[in-house]
């Protein structure tokens, strides 16, 4: 541009030179707006991925909390059921023994029975004994 600015007697024309000067601030101008343009698309964007940014923050958060509950739950879960297991197994130990109990009551009742019917027999020989010598002697 400044080889189209002519010479004049008293130097540079004053016209081309303000003309040159105009037309380097507009171009000044017309890259400055187009920067700051740039800058507020970029400010723009980078706000979106902020908020974007802030939202996978919260979603990870949240998950971290599902999992934390979960985990929390599972290991209740897991210690009441082992709760219900002893549990069973104390209750099993427990109507065995009472079934053990009631076994030895029984055993001892047969044994009982067993002595009881053996002396029923004993008696009951001894009345046909009795009534077979009563009969014999009736006979003779």
């Amino acid at each position: 541009m400044e080889d189209n600015i002519s010479k004049g007697l008293f130097g540079l024309n004053k016209k081309e030179v303000e003309s040159y000067i105009a037309e380097i601030k507009a171009d000044y101008e017309n890259e400055l707006k187009k920067q700051n343009t740039e800058l507020l698309a970029m400010k723009a964007e980078n706000a979106k991925l902020n908020e974007r940014l802030n939202a996978l923050l919260n979603d990870k958060r949240a998950i971290d909390e599902a999992k934390a509950n979960i985990s929390e739950v599972l290991i209740k879960a897991e210690q009441q059921a082992k709760a219900i297991i002893e549990d069973a197994k104390n209750q099993a130990i427990e109507e065995r023994q009472e079934i053990d109990v009631l076994i030895e009551a029984e055993k001892e009742k047969l044994i009982d029975t067993k002595i009881e019917l053996a002396m029923l027999k004993d008696k009951a020989k001894d009345l046909i004994n009795k009534f077979t010598d009563d009969l014999t002697s009736l006979q003779q």
